[in-house]
């Protein structure tokens, strides 16, 4: 959570989203999980399809099971802030394309979420993994669980000769 909070404090006020007063403490959450989501997404997608099933190590997960694994959470944290369960749709697709449509759905089912969120409902309490937390709180887990991923798959890519397109041209 603390990580999450820190990607927060570097957004800043000229992130100011749509639908929420620059005041809101969920514009710059939701600034946030617009560059989590593009980030995510740039780099599942320069992963070419025959190394979805790359893994550094034995006991890891396969860069298709990060995929697969992201698409659930997503719909798990943005799930329980809307109220629904939707289990993963993601967990019986194979190919990078099917893949990649799944995660940018699970983004979409993430925006659909957050255009009916408001700063009241945001700090409903809810439950999540059996704890009670406000519904923000959800999506900050949300965001920080992607980051996590991003950064694991951010070494897959690099292992395979690849460069993450936030690197590029650096």
């Amino acid at each position: 959570m603390v990580a999450a909070l820190a990607i927060l404090g570097t957004v800043g006020p000229a992130a100011a989203q749509p639908g929420f007063p620059a005041t809101s403490f969920l514009t710059p959450a939701k600034a946030t999980w617009e560059s989590t989501r593009n980030l995510v997404i740039g780099i599942v997608e320069v992963m070419p399809e025959d190394k979805y099933d790359f893994k550094p190590t034995p006991n890891v997960r396969t860069f298709r099971d990060n995929v697969i694994h992201l698409v659930a959470e997503n719909y798990l944290f943005f799930g329980r802030v809307a109220g629904e369960n939707l289990g993963n749709p993601a967990q019986n697709l194979k190919s990078r394309d099917e893949l990649i449509k799944a995660l940018r759905e699970s983004y979409d089912y993430g925006a659909k979420v957050w255009a009916g969120l408001t700063e009241e409902k945001a700090l409903e309490m809810i439950e999540v993994r059996g704890q009670k937390v406000q519904r923000w709180s959800a999506i900050l887990g949300a965001i920080q669980d992607n980051m996590n991923h991003y950064g694991n798959l951010v070494v897959y890519v690099r292992l395979n000769g690849l460069v993450p397109p936030r690197s590029a041209g650096r």
